[in-house]
């Protein structure tokens, strides 16, 4: 099942607009499980079909979809559409969190965009992701299983995921989550079950970075990391020198000081800055 609703009261056949941007609701159905997103459109002047960005999220996933939209709606000014979804076992998505779950997730919106493109209103050969931390993992797993992603671009990724997974302070952050952000992650309350499930999923050849890295099948492909990123590293990123073989090779990005989350204005301002660049091939 797909749906594309209109968030209002009022006659489905009339659109609604957040400011110059026409707005609709998206429902995907997996199994017995609704996820459920929000695409916005770039402002009148730009004409169909149009590039989109889908946004993966990250974990533990705390802003509002809308918040997310405003985050980048430099994109729509520069007449992007822009599709942010959370994905099954988030806030209001249907479901219960896993490596597989968000992977056919991502592949399902990557199918809805294409069907879009097939009614003209995206366009085929500009379908593009944008990811933050560990959406960004499963942005790679997405992208070494379907050729319709033309550029992929990771923000502050998880790169070593099952490094995390087997820290002991993994254990403390999925309890944190489940006390004092309840209902913001489902699926993770029987707390050693769900570390055992994802190390058996991490096991998996699908769902090992090396695997991904080896079948990407983008066009493009940049990541954008802080220097003093304490969860990833920059060091991290030597695994796609040993992988990563297509043509062309991927661009790194590393703001200086910059942690995992960008802070300050400056930062936030040089990541707007690759992000234009990177996707407007400027």
């Amino acid at each position: 099942m797909e749906r594309l609703t209109i968030p209002t009261n009022k006659s489905e056949s009339e659109p609604q607009y957040d400011g110059p941007y026409e707005v609709s609701s998206i429902e995907l159905q997996i199994d017995e499980d609704i996820f459920k997103g929000i695409l916005y459109f770039p402002p009148k002047k730009y004409l169909k079909p149009y590039p989109v960005i889908l946004f993966f999220h990250g974990f533990p996933q705390l802003f509002t979809l809308q918040e997310i939209i405003r985050k980048y709606q430099y994109l729509l000014d520069l007449g992007f559409a822009f599709i942010a979804i959370n994905f099954r076992g988030y806030q209001y998505s249907e479901g219960k969190i896993s490596i597989s779950t968000q992977v056919s997730d991502g592949l399902k919106l990557v199918e809805f965009a294409k069907k879009m493109a097939e009614k003209n209103i995206f366009d085929e050969e500009n379908i593009n992701i944008l990811a933050e931390d560990f959406g960004a993992y499963i942005s790679l797993i997405v992208c070494s299983k379907t050729h319709l992603i033309n550029k992929l671009l990771l923000l502050s990724p998880i790169i070593d995921l099952k490094k995390h997974v087997y820290e002991n302070s993994f254990l403390t952050i999925l309890r944190y989550i489940d006390t004092y952000l309840p209902g913001n992650v489902r699926g993770i309350d029987d707390f050693e079950n769900f570390i055992q499930m994802t190390k058996h999923e991490l096991s998996r050849d699908e769902f090992k970075l090396k695997f991904a890295i080896k079948n990407l099948k983008v066009n493009s492909f940049k990541i954008i990391i802080g220097e003093d990123d304490k969860i990833t590293p920059s060091s991290e990123l030597e695994v796609f020198n040993q992988f990563y073989k297509i043509n062309p090779e991927f661009e790194r990005t590393i703001i200086e000081v910059m942690e995992h989350e960008p802070f300050y204005e400056e930062e936030i301002k040089l990541i707007e800055k690759e992000i234009k660049r990177f996707f407007l091939d400027i």
